[in-house]
């Protein structure tokens, strides 16, 4: 019996600890790489634009939470889109990441935490 406990909590706290998987299956690269679609997502975040994008009205929501956390919640993969997106953020689009960074953190507080986070590996 205990096992099966064990064994049902263990399967429980990725869903309460982590953001949902269908996130995992988002092609960022595809993303990055039509600046269309890139330019779509941004708009959204920076709410210069709808959010009727694939997951684009949910991303919105969670990056507040991704940010002050530095993507405690996100899967190995997640974490990864996340890093590949930022940086491609700042390299393509420099002046919507400085309103990205005001917007999300307008006092700096998560700054140093989340810029360990992007430049880091797991």
């Amino acid at each position: 019996m205990k096992a099966v406990i064990i064994t049902v909590i263990a399967m429980a706290i990725p869903m309460v600890f982590c953001y949902d998987e269908i996130f995992d299956k988002v092609d960022v690269d595809k993303i990055i790489n039509d600046d269309t679609l890139f330019t779509g997502y941004i708009d959204c975040m920076l709410d210069k634009g709808p959010c009727n994008l694939e997951h684009s009205a949910e991303f919105k929501k969670l990056l507040p939470e991704v940010i002050a956390t530095a993507c405690a919640k996100c899967s190995p993969i997640q974490r990864q889109h996340v890093r590949k997106t930022v940086k491609a953020l700042s390299e393509k689009k420099p002046d919507d990441f400085k309103v990205f960074r005001t917007k999300f953190d307008p006092k700096g507080d998560y700054e140093a935490a989340f810029t360990a986070f992007i430049i880091g590996t797991d």
